[in-house]
């Protein structure tokens, strides 16, 4: 299997050098890596050139002009891979020597669509935080009936099988379960995945992600507040009515495109078909239990809904799309107590949500 590295870069200079020793370091090399670079005014593209020099595998370094956002450049740089497989690489990251091997491997089975890994997350100097992600970890092979819908890991611990992932990609993407706008590239493409075949969540902890002051996605202190689980907890208390029915729309919107694979592409018709009625069933749970969670609703009227999420088996396990057992105590409780009047559903950070 020919394996491609996308490489989205911005000013990576302090970082970027440690990242491609690493990737220098693997024991099964890749065939190709490509840096897109999205305008940086420091040492970024001449240290990428340099890398390029040095090793004996293709690398294009692709330096253009400045775009909206990294999921383009992300996109731009997967646009130009042509291997079999493509690992995903952060500018400031370092790999474990093994990371390559151990994630393609599990390729050989050729109804896999994605793998992912752990991660240990460190501060800027590589110190590691007492965080390793994800927290509470599954490991095996799924596919999109039997792994939480919401499951997204991030870019830095993914590798896809291409050809069944990246012509989507230029597609519009469905809502982000984590904000109030379209999902990001990583959690874009694991959607894919389990619509396309099966996903492997690995035990194996294959790289550090760093967090530093100038990192897209929060500092070390940040990151680990926001994965504790006090933070968890009130994370979930916070959530009410508007969250949940804008995580129906969500699930629609997820149909949809699955909806849209079943029309366009006859080889994976079938498992998007299943995923399709799978977000469907989802969406439906989300807007009973928003409806459940509305001010001004009377206790009996709320106990029905209950009732009726009870019949349609709403809180069946997470990992079968359904709501969990927590969930079932916070929906009771809000029976008993009555809804309270929340503010918007909060922005939170990528692969977390309240339940």
């Amino acid at each position: 299997m020919k394996i491609s590295i996308a490489l989205a870069t911005f000013n990576g200079a302090a970082f970027l050098g440690e990242q491609l020793d690493s990737i220098k370091r693997q024991s099964l090399q890749p065939d190709e890596l490509i840096v897109c670079d999205d305008s940086s005014t420091d040492d970024t593209l001449e240290i990428a050139r340099r890398f390029a020099r040095e090793v004996g595998f293709k690398v294009v370094v692709d330096a253009h002009e400045k775009l909206p956002t990294y999921n383009e450049n992300f996109v731009r740089a997967i646009g130009q891979c042509s291997g079999d497989i493509v690992v995903l690489c952060d500018q400031d990251d370092v790999w474990s020597d093994n990371k390559l091997l151990t994630a393609v491997s599990e390729f050989q089975d050729e109804t896999v669509m994605a793998v992912t890994h752990r991660i240990q997350v460190v501060d800027e100097r590589l110190r590691p935080t007492p965080l390793v992600l994800p927290r509470d970890p599954r490991y095996g092979k799924f596919d999109v009936t039997n792994l939480d819908p919401w499951s997204a890991p991030g870019g830095m611990n993914l590798v896809f099988r291409r050809i069944p992932i990246a012509p989507w990609l230029l597609d519009a993407p469905p809502l982000s379960k984590w904000c109030d706008a379209p999902a990001a590239f990583d959690e874009w493409i694991f959607f894919l995945a389990g619509i396309a075949g099966k996903m492997v969540l690995l035990p194996d902890v294959l790289g550090v992600w760093r967090r530093h002051s100038t990192s897209t996605t929060g500092s070390p202190e940040s990151t680990t507040k926001s994965w504790s689980r006090g933070y968890q907890w009130k994370l979930a208390a916070s959530t009410g009515a508007a969250h949940y029915a804008y995580t129906a729309a969500v699930a629609d919107s997820r149909a949809e495109v699955a909806e849209r694979i079943v029309r366009q592409s006859a080889h994976a018709a079938l498992r998007a078909q299943e995923g399709a009625r799978l977000y469907r069933r989802i969406s439906e749970t989300w807007r009973r239990r928003s409806r459940l969670h509305e001010d001004g609703s009377s206790r009996g009227a709320r106990l029905l809904i209950l009732a009726e999420m009870l019949q349609k088996l709403d809180y069946r396990p997470r990992g079968s799309g359904g709501l969990g057992a927590k969930s079932f105590l916070k929906d009771s409780f809000a029976v008993l107590r009555g809804p309270r009047t929340l503010p918007a559903r909060p922005t939170v950070h990528s692969g977390q949500g309240g339940s």
